[in-house]
């Protein structure tokens, strides 16, 4: 009996032939792939120096599959070493559901806690990381699909500061749909605090969409000869 050609026999093939490490076109927002043009380098140094200087809420938007998530994972990577990140990927959560998301997260002990206790546990958390200089940070992907509870207690989040400094960094990532949902009148306390809002962008040149697939290419490991001619490349980019 012959067994069936699956998807994995498939990538593993294209890989064995081209001498991929990776699979160069995957769906999996992998830093290692980042793309580092002029608009995204201005993008990771816009949030990395955000955050750095600890301005409080940050807000990123784009349209679907402009490396919003991407760049979250640069953006992990290259503060590492300083910087606590706490990602939330999860789009259905309560008020209630965010802090409990963030403590659990950071390994704080909650149980038999009351709400306001834990509150108090998270700022004295913060406090100790600011006193050994680490910066902790709060990246939320998806945050068009926040509800407005959870949205809304992010203004408490972002009260946690001291006279010099807030505790805890924000970054809201979201489609551009999210703007029109901070504009509701409920959420203009947090639209308010924004203090950065910086938006993805779609690759507008074919010459910059060469060079990203070829980009992609080299950090998949392949080292041979170009595999699209020019018209092939030309026609990836007409979509």
């Amino acid at each position: 009996m012959v067994e069936p050609f699956s998807l994995d026999d498939n990538r593993t093939l294209v890989e064995t032939h081209f001498g991929f490490r990776d699979m160069p076109f995957g769906v999996a927002p992998d830093p290692s792939f980042f793309f580092l043009d002029q608009h995204y380098a201005e993008g990771l140094e816009i949030l990395a120096e955000g955050i750095k200087a600890k301005k409080g809420l940050l807000l990123v938007t784009g349209e679907v599959g402009t490396g919003k998530t991407i760049l979250l994972r640069k953006l992990m990577r290259h503060l590492h070493a300083s910087t606590r990140f706490v990602f939330v990927s999860t789009s259905h959560l309560t008020s209630d559901g965010l802090i409990d998301f963030i403590v659990e997260d950071l390994g704080l002990r909650t149980e038999g806690k009351t709400g306001f206790e834990i509150a108090q546990a998270l700022k004295d958390y913060l406090l100790q990381q600011s006193r050994a200089a680490k910066t902790v940070a709060l990246l939320i992907d998806e945050a068009q699909k926040l509800s407005d509870g959870a949205l809304e207690s992010l203004c408490d989040l972002s009260n946690l500061e001291t006279d010099q400094e807030k505790l805890l960094q924000i970054v809201l990532v979201g489609q551009p749909e999210l703007i029109n949902k901070l504009r509701q009148p409920a959420l203009q306390r947090i639209k308010q605090r924004i203090a950065i809002h910086h938006q993805t962008r779609a690759l507008s040149l074919a010459s910059d969409m060469e060079y990203y697939i070829r980009h992609r290419l080299r950090a998949a490991g392949y080292e041979g000869p170009e595999i699209f001619n020019q018209k092939a490349l030309e026609a990836i980019c007409r979509g």
